[in-house]
């Protein structure tokens, strides 16, 4: 049928006038089934998209729930020198105490700084107990540094960096070389993370700014979870009140901070321009000393690591008192077992007594007092719960902290071990 052709004129006020040729109409003759028809293809388009539209939407869903989500990573540093029965034995107390307690949420990265000696024996039980067989919740990576060819450059470094002409010491010979390997633990391990990137940038990076070194002798007992958590917060609660992002959180104590490896070599930087560092005592170049000095003279350089993961038996008197630490913290994620120099305290936490000896040889804790509420009684009820790592065998390990938590309906991860030998021109 021909369309309508609308007429156009104008009237004496120059407005414009539609009006339509009726004749030229078309005429509209609809039943009733017509209209039902017309109405039910309609409805039934409508349910067809529909349909298509929900489909697809539940295919988008189910395939983002089937994609693997990136989980961040919990880096941990450990720093290992020579092979000290004694040394080597508590060494493996810790690092059980880490894999056992390792994050919920999070990937976790064990860097394990060695040298030759202590690289063996790291190889040697990992070897034995059959990590690399082990299956975890999350993606667990175990990487043995082998820094024994850096130690020359290293030595040089420090050489430079602790004296001057006229007083050419600076070893601390109470914690030797590995004890300075924490400060320059950042010139290995970023290079080993950022390897096949042309920057370390995004989550990477945020990782690597929230890099946990601990000693030896710090025995974890909480989940790491909380420490990721809480170090994020800290993170951003600097921000919040304008403060540039800390190169490490601790509180006083370098067995147990929060390192920001991506921008670690500042500390340095600012050692070099505090000349009196270098003009000091032997005593008084120790890493810790070092840490303390920086912060003294930079205290935006540092923040808080939270309370829970800073429990230091050396620290606020638990070494005389260390009875008092069950009903002074609450929570308690970590503790460290700092023992004093040239006692009898044993090679370790476990030697001569557990951590029953803290008490044993304190003149204000009661070792008699094995009941409920007595000295004794409640040191063994804090400190130690270290012992529970050094009991548990590694199978009992492999199941509490991997089989026994991976989600329903997944196969968990295998434990990746790695053997990383550096070289002095493969890093900075």
């Amino acid at each position: 049928e021909p369309r309508p052709v609308p007429l156009l004129s104008f009237n004496r006020t120059a407005s414009l006038r539609v009006s339509w040729d009726k004749s030229r109409m078309p005429k509209l003759t609809v039943t009733i089934r017509q209209l039902l028809v017309c109405a039910g293809a309609a409805a039934l388009i409508n349910i067809y998209w529909g349909f298509n539209f929900i489909n697809d939407n539940h295919n988008k869903a189910f395939e983002e729930e089937d994609t693997p989500k990136l989980r961040s990573t919990l880096h941990v540093v450990h720093c290992l020198s020579g092979n000290d029965r004694g040394f080597i034995d508590e060494w493996e107390i810790a690092i059980k105490s880490i894999l056992v307690n390792a994050p919920l949420d999070h990937d976790l990265h064990v860097h394990l700084l060695a040298d030759n000696k202590a690289a063996q024996e790291i190889d040697s039980i990992a070897t034995q107990h059959k990590w690399a067989d082990s299956i975890w919740r999350n993606q667990i990576e175990v990487i043995v540094h082998n820094v024994e060819e850096m130690i020359p450059g290293w030595r040089e470094f420090l050489t430079n960096m602790l004296t001057t002409e006229s007083n050419r010491q600076w070893m601390d010979e109470r914690v030797g070389i590995g004890g300075y390997f924490r400060l320059l633990a950042h010139r290995i391990i970023v290079p080993y993370e950022c390897r096949n990137r042309k920057a370390c940038t995004g989550d990477v990076k945020k990782d690597l700014q929230l890099a946990v070194y601990m000693d030896t002798d710090a025995i974890i007992i909480s989940n790491l979870n909380h420490l990721r958590y809480s170090a994020e917060n800290t993170l951003k609660m600097t921000k919040e009140e304008g403060r540039q992002i800390p190169l490490w959180m601790w509180r006083d104590n370098s067995g147990f901070i929060i390192l920001d490896l991506t921008r670690f070599e500042q500390m340095w930087k600012r050692v070099e321009i505090l000349r009196s560092i270098a003009r000091g005592a032997p005593n008084s170049k120790g890493d810790q000393s070092i840490l303390a000095q920086v912060e003294k003279n930079c205290t935006s350089f540092t923040a808080e690591i939270p309370l829970a993961w800073s429990t230091h038996i050396g620290h606020d008197d638990y070494r005389p008192y260390p009875h008092r630490l069950i009903w002074q913290r609450k929570e308690v994620g970590m503790l460290h077992f700092t023992t004093p120099a040239k006692s009898n305290f044993g090679k370790n936490f476990m030697d001569k007594g557990g951590p029953g000896k803290w008490c044993k040889r304190s003149k204000y804790c009661n070792q008699t007092a094995t009941q409920p509420g007595g000295d004794m009684y409640n040191v063994e009820s804090s400190w130690g719960l270290a012992e529970y790592y050094a009991k548990l065998s590694w199978d009992w390990a492999f199941f509490q902290g991997g089989t026994s938590r991976i989600r329903p309906n997944e196969k968990g991860h295998v434990l990746k071990y790695v053997k990383n030998v550096c070289h002095p021109d493969s890093t900075r």
